[in-house]
Formats: C-alpha cells, sequence, structure tokens
C-alpha cells in the first residue's frame, strides 16, 4: 500500500512536536533548593535589587480543607494564635512578644509581619528585614536576620498555644467574622452557595473563617491536636530570598531546623476531588444587602495533575490558555458596544473551579440587568457560544500572540529589577502548586516558539474543551427586594441552555487603521534646557509647557509621565457637577481620534502602554507609563487626548443607561447609607459632595461634559509635566517638540478655586440605627486641627498616627479582643482649612461600643499627657527610615516628590531621615494636644437595629 509524503511528513512532524512537549522545562539554577532529613524542604535565592532587605517565609500544604466538621475555624485561628507566643518569642521583659521584637527592628506588624490561611495552605511572611549585620547561628549578638530563622522555627513547631492567649484571641477572630460580613453580602451568599455547588464533596463547608460557635467554645486540647497534626517539616518550606549569602543562609537553614521532629504514623495530607455533573448545578441566592444580580458560569474539567506541571506541553497548554481567556475577553467587550448595554460587566477567564484545587474551569461571569435579565443571559452565554460554534479569527489570533508577547518582553527586559517578593512568589507557586520555576530567559524562549508554532486551528480546539457545555455549574447573587423578579432555578437554567441552543452568525471584524495620528502636528521646539529640582533637567517648549525629566533606572524597561495643570472642576458651578463627574466615562467610551474605545484597546493590544486623561478636584491631567520602545505611542495618546478626544454618542449614552440600571438598588447595602450619611454630615450637604444615584442621570448633558473637557485640555501653557525613565534625553527631545510643543497653548495662566468644602468645624456624635443582617457598630471619627504646611509637619502626623495604630493594637485588640482593627489615616492638604486631618475607622459588636469608644479617646489623651511610649516611637522610626531606603528607588516615589514640590512647594524628600531621626516625643505630643485643643471632632456611628 503506497503512503503519501504529506502524511508520513505530518506523522514525523507530530512525533517531533510531542517528543518535544513531553520533556521537562528547564529550572531557574539561581534558587538554592534542598531537603532536610526531616522532610523540610527549603528555598535561598540572593537578590540584590533591594539592597540589606531580605523576606522571610514559611508556606505550608496545610488549609481549612483539613478540619474536621467540630473544627471549622481553627485553621485560621491557629494562624492568629503565631503571633501570641511561641517558645522562643514569650512577650516578657527578657523575651519580646513576635510583634514586639519584629517592630522594633522597622519589621511592621500587618505590612512587613503577616500571614493568610486559605482552603489548602498557610503561608506566614516577615518582609522587608533589615539584614546589615552577619553573624553565626550560635552568636550572642543580637542580629536582625538569625532570630528571624527562629521566629519561622517557632511557627513550624513551637507555638505555645496558652489557654489565655487562646481566650484573648477568640474575640478577635470574632469581629474579623463580623467585619467581612457586614455589608458584604456577597461573603454571605458565597457561603450558602457552597453546600449547593460542592454536594456530597469537603468542600461543602471549608471556608477559613469558619463558624463562630466553635471559634467561641471549642476545648483548648482541640487547637493543639490540630496544630501538632498538620503543622510539621514534610509539609513545610522556608524561602529565603534578599541581599543574603545564599551559602551561609543555607547552613543556618540546616542548623535552626534540622532537629523539627517529624511524626510518627503522619497523618496522610489529601487534595480532596469534586465531583462531576450531567445536569447543570444551579444556586440561586438571595440577600437583601446585594445591590445587583451577579451571574458566575462555570465549566469545569480535571486540574493538570501535579505530576505533569513540569512538562513544556503543561507551559504550552497555559499559553493557549491565556490565547484564548484574552480572545474571549475582547469579545466581550465588543458584545458591551450597544445601547444599552446588554450587561453591567462582563468577564471570562480559565482557571481554578471556585475554591477547589483538583478542578479547573472554564468561568463566565456577569452582572445581569435586573429591567432585562434574560437579555444579559442571551448576550453573554450567546458571545460564549458564538465563540464555540465558529471559533476565533486570524486576527483575533494575531492580538492575542501580540499581547501575550509584550508582556512576556516586559518580564525579560525587567529580569534583573524583580523585588523579592516575585522570587518568593516563584518559591510558594513551586512548593504548594508544583509549578515550575524557570528563568525569564527561558519563558521568552518557549513563548518565542509558542509563537511561531501554535496555530489556530489549536487555539479553537483548546478553546472547545474548555467551552463544552456541559459539567455545568451557574451561581447567581441576587438581590431580595420587592419589585425585584428574580427568576427560578429552573428558569436560570432554561436561560443558559436557551442562549447555547441557538444557532449564531460568524464573527465579523472591523478593519483597524494602522496609524494612531495620520497627519502629524507642527512641531514646537525647544527654548531652553536647565538644571531642575531633585536631579531633573527643566525643559521650556515654545508653548509654555515646562518639563521635568529625570532619567533613572529603577525599572529597566519603563517611562512614566504625569502631565497636569490646576483648574479642575473647582472652576465650576455647582450645576456643572453632575457633567464633571461622567468626564472619566466620556474618556473611558469614546476613544481618541478616528478611533473607537473597542479599536483602541485592538490598537494597543501589542503595546505595553497605560494612560488615562481626567479632571479632578483641582487639577486636569493625562498620566501614563509605557515600555521603552512604546514611547512614541505614549508621547502620541497625550498629543491626541489633550487636542482629540472622540465622540461616541451611542457609547457614552450606553454607560449612561448602564449606571442607571446599576444605581437601581444602590441603596441595598448598608455600607452605601452609612458613607452617604458621613459625606452629608461631614461637610454639610455640600453639593460637591453629593453621591451619584439614577435620578442625576437625567441632568448629565454629554454635549456639556466635551465642552468642559476641551476647556480644561485648551491651553497647554498652564501644564507641567513630570517625565522619567530609562531613556536618554536626546531620545525625549524629538517627541517632546512633535507632540508637546505643538499643543495649543493661549499664555493664560490659571489656577484653582477653593470651592472643594472643608470638614465642619465642630464636635458633633451622630448615631442612627439601620437593619443589617450582620450585627454591626460601624465607626468612624474626624478630627481637624491646624499644623504648618510642611515637610516636618507631615512626617511628625505620620509617625503620630503610626504610634497610635500600635496602641490601639495593643489594647482595643489583643487586650480587650474589641475590634478586628483600626484603621487610621492622616493628610496634611496645603489647600484644606485647617491643613490636618486624622480619620480613625473600626467595626465592633454593638453591645462592645461602649467599651472600645472610651479606649479609642484615652489612647490619643494619653499621647497628649504623657507622650508617646518610647518604644513605640523608636518602632516607628525604624520603619520610617528603612521604607524610605525602599521607596527611594522606586519611579513612584520621586514622581511624588516633584509632584508636590511644584504644586505646593514643599520638598518631602530633602533631609528626610534626618528629620525622622530628630522626631522627639514632645513633638508627637504637640501633635496629640493640638488635635484636642481644636474641639473639632466628628464621630458618624451606625448601629444595626435592635430585635424587639
Amino acid at each position: 500500500m503506497l503512503i503519501n509524503n504529506r502524511i508520513i511528513n505530518a506523522l514525523v512532524l507530530l512525533l517531533l512536536v510531542t517528543g518535544a512537549m513531553a520533556q521537562n522545562v528547564s529550572t531557574d539554577n539561581s534558587f538554592r533548593i534542598g531537603k532536610l532529613k526531616n522532610g523540610m524542604t527549603y528555598y535561598i535565592r540572593h537578590n540584590a535589587k533591594e539592597k540589606g532587605i531580605a523576606d522571610f517565609y514559611i508556606a505550608q500544604r496545610v488549609g481549612s480543607i483539613l478540619e474536621e466538621p467540630n473544627q471549622r475555624g481553627l485553621a485560621h485561628f491557629l494562624e492568629h494564635m503565631a503571633f501570641n507566643g511561641s517558645k522562643n518569642f514569650k512577650n516578657t521583659p527578657s523575651s519580646p512578644s513576635i510583634v514586639h521584637w519584629c517592630e522594633a527592628h522597622g519589621i511592621k506588624f500587618g505590612t512587613n509581619l503577616n500571614a493568610y490561611t486559605s482552603i489548602d495552605e498557610t503561608v506566614y511572611n516577615v518582609s522587608s528585614v533589615p539584614v546589615k549585620q552577619e553573624s553565626t547561628i550560635d552568636s550572642k549578638q543580637e542580629t536582625t536576620i538569625d532570630p528571624t530563622l527562629l521566629l519561622l522555627h517557632d511557627w513550624s513547631h513551637y507555638l505555645d498555644l496558652e489557654d489565655k492567649e487562646i481566650d484573648k484571641e477568640r474575640g478577635v477572630i470574632h469581629e474579623e467574622w463580623r467585619t467581612r460580613r457586614a455589608g458584604m453580602a456577597s461573603q454571605r451568599l458565597m457561603e450558602e452557595a457552597l453546600p449547593i455547588v460542592y454536594r456530597g464533596t469537603k468542600y461543602e463547608d471549608c471556608l477559613p473563617i469558619g463558624k463562630m460557635e466553635i471559634v467561641d467554645n471549642f476545648p483548648y486540647k482541640a487547637l493543639r491536636d490540630y496544630y501538632h497534626k498538620w503543622y510539621r517539616p514534610d509539609l513545610q518550606a522556608i524561602i529565603v530570598v534578599g541581599d543574603i549569602d545564599v551559602d551561609k543562609m543555607e547552613q543556618k537553614i540546616q542548623s535552626v531546623f534540622s532537629a523539627i521532629p517529624m511524626p510518627e504514623n503522619a497523618a496522610h495530607r489529601e487534595y480532596f476531588p469534586v465531583n462531576d455533573n450531567d445536569k447543570m448545578i444551579v444556586a440561586s441566592l438571595k440577600d437583601s444587602e446585594q445591590p445587583i444580580m451577579l451571574v458566575t458560569l462555570y465549566m469545569k474539567r480535571e486540574a493538570t495533575p501535579d505530576s505533569e506541571k513540569s512538562s513544556v506541553k503543561y507551559q504550552r497548554d497555559g499559553y493557549v490558555d491565556d490565547l484564548v481567556s484574552y480572545m474571549i475577553g475582547e469579545r466581550l467587550n465588543e458584545m458591551q458596544d450597544k445601547n444599552p448595554k446588554p450587561c453591567l460587566s462582563a468577564s471570562a477567564r480559565m482557571g481554578q473551579f471556585l475554591i477547589s484545587r483538583t478542578k479547573d474551569a472554564f468561568v463566565l461571569s456577569f452582572g445581569a440587568r435586573q429591567e432585562d435579565v434574560k437579555g444579559s443571559f442571551d448576550a453573554a452565554v450567546g458571545t460564549i457560544e458564538q465563540i464555540r460554534q465558529h471559533g476565533f479569527t486570524p486576527s483575533e489570533l494575531t492580538r492575542a500572540k501580540a499581547f501575550r508577547q509584550k508582556v512576556i518582553d516586559r518580564q525579560y527586559n525587567e529580569r534583573n529589577d524583580r523585588r523579592n517578593s516575585y522570587y518568593v512568589r516563584r518559591a510558594k507557586q513551586n512548593f504548594l502548586d508544583n509549578e515550575p520555576i524557570t528563568t525569564e530567559a527561558y519563558d521568552k524562549q518557549l513563548d518565542d516558539q509558542f509563537f511561531n508554532e501554535v496555530t489556530l486551528d489549536e487555539v479553537n480546539e483548546a478553546m472547545r474543551e474548555a467551552i463544552t457545555n456541559k459539567n455545568q455549574v451557574l451561581v447567581v447573587y441576587a438581590p431580595d427586594k420587592a419589585g425585584v423578579n428574580v427568576p427560578s432555578d429552573a428558569q436560570f437554567e432554561q436561560m443558559v441552555l436557551d442562549a447555547q441552543a441557538k444557532t449564531y452568525p460568524k464573527y465579523v471584524e472591523k478593519k483597524l487603521d494602522d496609524k494612531l495620528i495620520e497627519t502629524l502636528p507642527k512641531k514646537g521646539r525647544i527654548k531652553s534646557e536647565k538644571e531642575g529640582l531633585h536631579g531633573t533637567t527643566e525643559i521650556t517648549l515654545s508653548n509654555g509647557v515646562k518639563v521635568y525629566f529625570k532619567k533613572t533606572d529603577y525599572q529597566k524597561d519603563a517611562v512614566t509621565l504625569n502631565f497636569f495643570a490646576e483648574g479642575g472642576s473647582s472652576l465650576y458651578p455647582v450645576k456643572d457637577l453632575i457633567n464633571t463627574q461622567f468626564i472619566s466615562a466620556a474618556v473611558k467610551e469614546g476613544g481618541v481620534g478616528r478611533f473607537s474605545a473597542t479599536e483602541l484597546n485592538k490598537f494597543l493590544a501589542g503595546k505595553t502602554i497605560r494612560i488615562n486623561a481626567g479632571v479632578g478636584d483641582e487639577t486636569q491631567s493625562i498620566s501614563g507609563n509605557s515600555s521603552i520602545k512604546d514611547i512614541r505611542t505614549l508621547f502620541e495618546l497625550t498629543y491626541l487626548y489633550f487636542t482629540n478626544l472622540r465622540r461616541d454618542d451611542q457609547a457614552f449614552q450606553s454607560e449612561l443607561n448602564r449606571m442607571r440600571s446599576f444605581l437601581t438598588n444602590r441603596e441595598a447595602s448598608p455600607n452605601v447609607s452609612y458613607n452617604d450619611s458621613i459625606a452629608a454630615i461631614v461637610y454639610g450637604n455640600s453639593p460637591r459632595v453629593q453621591p451619584l444615584k439614577a435620578a442625576s442621570l437625567d441632568k448629565v448633558s454629554y454635549d456639556r461634559v466635551l465642552e468642559i473637557y476641551k476647556e480644561r485640555f485648551s491651553n497647554a501653557s498652564n501644564f507641567k509635566m513630570i517625565i522619567m525613565g530609562n531613556i536618554d534625553i536626546s531620545q525625549l527631545r524629538p517627541l517632546l517638540e512633535q507632540y508637546i510643543a505643538s499643543l495649543p497653548s493661549t499664555g493664560k495662566k490659571e489656577t484653582f478655586a477653593k470651592t472643594y468644602p472643608d470638614v465642619r468645624n465642630c464636635n458633633e456624635t451622630h448615631r442612627f440605627e439601620k437593619k443589617m443582617k450582620t450585627p454591626l457598630a460601624r465607626v468612624t471619627v474626624f478630627y481637624t486641627w491646624d499644623e504648618p504646611y510642611t515637610a516636618k509637619s507631615d512626617l511628625e502626623l505620620d509617625v503620630f498616627k503610626r504610634v497610635l495604630s500600635i496602641a490601639y493594637t495593643d489594647s482595643v485588640r489583643e487586650e480587650k479582643g474589641g475590634v478586628y482593627g483600626v484603621k487610621l489615616q492622616q493628610s496634611l492638604n496645603a489647600t484644606s482649612n485647617p491643613h490636618a486631618l486624622l480619620k480613625i475607622a473600626f467595626d465592633t459588636d454593638p453591645d462592645k461600643y461602649n467599651m472600645v469608644m472610651p479606649i479609642i479617646t484615652k489612647q490619643i489623651e494619653h499621647i497628649a499627657n504623657k507622650g508617646p511610649e518610647a518604644v513605640s516611637l523608636q518602632k516607628v522610626k525604624e520603619y520610617l527610615l528603612k521604607q524610605y531606603d525602599q521607596s527611594s528607588v522606586t519611579n513612584d516615589y520621586w514622581l511624588y516628590v516633584i509632584y508636590n514640590q511644584l504644586r505646593h512647594g514643599v520638598d518631602f524628600d530633602k533631609d528626610y531621615k534626618t528629620i525622622v531621626r530628630n522626631i522627639t516625643a514632645a513633638d508627637i505630643q504637640r501633635i496629640a494636644r493640638n488635635l484636642i485643643k481644636s474641639n473639632r471632632r466628628i464621630e458618624v456611628t451606625m448601629q444595626s437595629e435592635k430585635e424587639m
């Protein structure tokens, strides 16, 4: 029998490709990876990007899925207890607590010192640890590196878990549960959905927060039993990344952790399966605090086994899945280009099925319009079905590949600019999920290979394996409100099936222009250059624009710009405020030049660019960033957003209609009423801080929106530009002449008007009740007083906030168990009167309000009368000094410093460390006294209605 040569060639090629894909990927050998005799794994990597800093983690293949029914919440409870006493950190004069030791070394609790518990994993971290000195583990000289390993050692096996500490933590966790559930209908609805979605599996009831009746009452032994059963070396990994000596660190890890015993007859760590289903599973749930209908459709499939993740095939499958997700996202965005928009929102992804690691899924999520639920289902599900029936087009694949390539190229170009957290994440993913650790160079090599090899047929085949219309699960979260018609489970299911049963036409795509600007503007010129502030070059252009350029190499492949002028909405009367609020919608929906918003997104698919134009309270600005190779496009877009914002009546009206639907039930959540009350009380019902409501939309004029936008961007001579990045000034000059110096200008100088309201001058307490599903007291307190607008005052206010935060953590959280946390926010604003503001916010049990509130006040009074605790002040100083070293090597930091000096004339960088070191307890005491003396305090408290 004769065999066609083409068939032979095809078979040979198939064998070659199959053989190549069966190969394992190349591991990044910059990681030192090892395993101790007791089964503990370790990852060590040197990274000099953050000088003198290292991150320390302990990752565990242990989570709430391992709890028995009578242990619900103990995995998360144990994570909290890890900070409340251990073998080497006792909270005694001779042995400081974990939190106090860390904060004494500039490691801030909640920021650098933290942990999380999820379904399948628990991870603790001590990040941004100063590692300025080296010593052996036996040295008696205290260093910041060896005690950190000792801390991880204690977390692994040596927690105290004392009775009194357990009892104190019960209240903290109960308040965390309260904060998560109060006003968050989605949390409650998820708890109700899981038993339906995962019926008959371990995932029915496994959320980490657990059950409060167990948290409040479990016997002490139950927590200790869970700890010793599951916290063990074979399920743990130590991860250390930073400015360290890898060989010495490996020796220390071996010395510190090798003696931790591995228990005999250890319990088997199982990853639990998820059932398949022939008939669609539907979980539609209602809640009176749910404002809109959220729909998620899952199509389940088996997850790739851990044993297969080190193959090239796994990488290729991930590449194809990314292409599919991107192209589906494009189609869903285009689906919304109608009036009215069929959905309030729509997105899709390929990934994990809900909370289960052993099952993957294609996931379609959308917000359904309450006035046309079936129309939303038809549009969203129909878009997916159209893709399944006809596949993608060649041009869609080209854009998706270009998008993927730009991401990989950016990662490769910045391969030596990575912070410690990036490498920690790679190590965590390897240990917890068996994701391979590869280099950026190898990733680029593979992606270049896949770019050339992956065909449209392969992508469409993978798409049809994901979008199967089988093994489906539908989850709907809906409002529970009179007048809102929520279909039954059967009706929801039929909506999906009906949309999937239709026959759809082939997708037809409009051809894109290949240039943003068809005719270039007439060039302007550079009038002068001179040395500017903070190492910048100040460049004056012929149209009056002043440019401040700072060459930086903090990110090797990044350029950042901010093009701004004073004015903003402050210059417009109250009747125009509704129109200024919709300038962002006009920018988002209209596009620029000849490109609609959808076309612009497609045009930019292969370019690394983010840009936004807007009008704020006091300024108007165009800001963005790009890769080095896309800097010309960044400047083209800056020019277009200044001169040629595109008008699109259909898109704008469609957005108004979407907002109208979205706002129909905005008051469902008590949080909305609470925030509305704060705005009204604090700013005296000022029309400039009124919330957006559905009725307001009738007053929006698209003509006026565009007119205001054009007025704000009509005079370039009023603008300044800050630009920084890894480019030479010789590259910048022609771009400035072509795209910035050519902008129109009138020469008129303009500033903002003082029309934004100040916080009212009063001492008032406002309390009201609101019906809530979860009993709660939500409290916000505003203090305002005057401080000089100087860099020193700004720092003193920051330090005051931080020492107060430490006091609240020790007293109202740890000692009293009254709150999960107290949030503090401070500001020193040049244009407000008075300049200084402190905002204190917390949630608590309504029955604990009278206990908590006096402590909040007394801690401020204590600082005013006696000054801050010396140890707290020193902790804050250590943290700020360390944070400065990390922040001052970023573009964002210098953008902030230069912007504030240009706008307000204050240099926040000059002598920063000297000012921090010289701040005294008396300085902080004075801040607290000034706050109290001003007698300007507004409290707004919302409590749940008491049941009669």
